[in-house]
């Protein structure tokens, strides 16, 4: 496929030939090796290059409520995840052109996986980008704008598409008509003055034509204008510019000069305000005033009016004082008193327990069983002590009688070997 246009900013450095190398540019420095490349001036160019790879068609089919302008991804849109979703639209598209499988994102996947997967198509592409996955996470900005151009530049490459460079029309001005020097001077008199009288016939038709070409003006810019522009492509094109007619002004605070225009503006506003202000607090000091007076007059006669009645009111709220240190004295002597009666209560209480414990110590039966038993127990102890006595003093006397025999046949052996000896 061949076509033949005006190369636009970045297109025109394109050549025709070379591999996909020399073609795809360094991401740092965009098409122009500029350390910081500027997405509203990328934008446009993505935008034609787009036109170029049949974007239209990609966005009726697929995308049918997104409209791509020049300042979509150059500044951050209302909705960032339809923006950031549409990105990844475009960049899925882009990697089919350029014949690499990338799976279209799904609108809800998270945001940190797909610009993984992003990056990892770039580099199966071989497209050196140097920007990192937080920068296209945005969805808009330098990194996306760079990214994209790029794509796109892969994808005109691979679909056999060539920019020829701009062809300028050529200056073709009308030459002087030749001037024949042999010809007389002279000439006829009478053409020369047959010649000016139309000259000035047709300055007379000319300036009467001009009268009524004004008048016809006139009564055009009289009429209702109409235009023929479309509102939808008019807000679109004003979408556009927009962002680019945008000036900031940093007003340093900090200058005296601001300092200085900033209090004379406030001088004047206070002096402008100023007798205002005070007619108005006049005016509300004197009905302030009047309302006082008529209060300290409405008092004074309520006073003298109601004067018996107050020294009443007087005597029943003393009597009522009264009252009350009593009623708190007699509070006071009842909690007294019921804290005591609490005391009572719980020694009443403490003491009807140790007589309960008491009465059933003295009916309880149960110390008597434990003695007899315990008693048995010492019995039988006993009988099997007298048993253990009886069998180790016979065990004693066998054992003094064994010896007692033995110490017999030792005497009755030495008897006999004396007797013998003698």
């Amino acid at each position: 496929m061949s076509v033949r246009r005006t190369a636009s900013r970045g297109e025109a450095a394109e050549e025709d030939g070379g591999d996909e190398g020399s073609r795809a540019p360094s991401a740092a420095g965009g098409e122009g090796g500029l350390e910081a490349p500027n997405p509203a001036v990328l934008m446009p160019d993505i935008l034609e290059k787009l036109k170029l790879l049949g974007y239209e068609e990609f966005a009726d089919e697929h995308v049918e409520r997104w409209r791509l302008h020049a300042a979509y991804f150059v500044v951050p849109h209302p909705k960032p995840n339809e923006q950031f979703f549409f990105f990844t639209s475009l960049f899925a598209w882009l990697m089919k052109l350029n014949r690499f499988n990338f799976a279209k994102p799904d609108r809800f996947e998270d945001p940190n996986i797909t610009t993984r997967n992003i990056l990892e198509g770039v580099k199966r592409a071989k497209i050196a980008f140097d920007y990192p996955a937080a920068k296209l996470k945005q969805g808009h900005g330098e990194a996306v704008c760079v990214l994209l151009n790029l794509l796109c530049n892969a994808a005109i490459d691979a679909q056999g598409i060539r920019l020829a460079p701009p062809t300028y029309p050529s200056d073709s001005y009308p030459e002087e008509a030749p001037v024949d020097e042999e010809e007389e001077v002279g000439t006829d008199i009478a053409d020369t003055v047959a010649v000016n009288e139309e000259e000035e016939d047709e300055t007379y038709s000319g300036a009467i034509g001009s009268v009524e070409s004004k008048r016809e003006e006139v009564s055009r810019e009289n009429k209702i204008l109409e235009s023929a522009t479309d509102p939808n492509a008019w807000k679109i094109e004003v979408e556009n510019v927009a962002p680019l007619l945008k000036m900031r002004v940093e007003i340093d605070n900090k200058e005296w000069r601001t300092h200085l225009e900033q209090t004379k503006e406030l001088q004047g506003n206070i002096e402008n305000k100023v007798p205002s202000t005070q007619d108005h607090l006049g005016k509300l000091s004197n009905t302030i005033q009047q309302a006082i007076e008529s209060i300290s007059t409405r008092e004074k006669y309520l006073n003298s009016q109601y004067k018996n009645l107050m020294q009443e009111y007087h005597e029943v709220q003393e009597q009522l004082e009264e009252v009350t240190k009593k009623f708190d004295e007699r509070n006071r002597d009842v909690s007294e008193r019921s804290n005591q009666l609490t005391q009572i209560t719980e020694n009443l209480e403490q003491i009807k327990s140790q007589m309960d414990e008491r009465g059933e110590s003295m009916t309880d039966t149960g110390p008597l069983v434990k003695l007899k038993e315990a008693m048995k127990k010492v019995k039988k102890e006993i009988k099997d002590m007298d048993l253990r006595i009886g069998t180790v003093s016979h065990t004693l006397l066998h054992i003094r009688m064994q010896q007692g025999t033995v110490e017999d046949e030792r005497n009755k052996s030495r008897e006999r070997e004396e007797d013998d000896d003698d």
